[in-house]
């Protein structure tokens, strides 16, 4: 896919899923800072998870449904690590980084 975003389809696909996935990973932030007393983190953590369900609508319009859980994935793994790390200062271990390489090959794989 990476190799081949020439055409608009391909174009929409990756900027779809990358906003759905940036979502819901804001989602993820705000749902890791809840605590009893924080009811706003909650909510602010439950829209975020929903809005990014928007972009899905029109993905699979796009694309097979396995080829867009493959891409939503990838995507989700390779940010959940770097947000991981800038904003909770968790380490990025060599078991992460294969992973994300992992991540990116079956990207490849799914697109040939």
């Amino acid at each position: 896919m990476f190799a081949k975003l020439h055409n608009m389809k391909d174009l929409a696909l990756f900027g779809l899923s990358s906003i759905g996935v940036a979502l819901t990973m804001v989602g993820d932030v705000f749902l890791k800072r809840y605590n009893p007393g924080s009811f706003w983190f909650l909510v602010a953590g439950l829209l975020f998870y929903s809005l990014g369900c928007i972009p899905v609508i029109f993905i699979f319009k796009l694309t097979e449904f396995g080829n867009v859980f493959i891409l939503w994935e990838a995507l989700t793994v390779i940010l959940a690590v770097t947000i991981g790390h800038v904003i909770f200062g968790e380490n990025v271990t060599p078991n992460k980084m294969v992973a994300v390489g992992l991540v990116i090959c079956a990207l490849v794989l799914m697109n040939r």
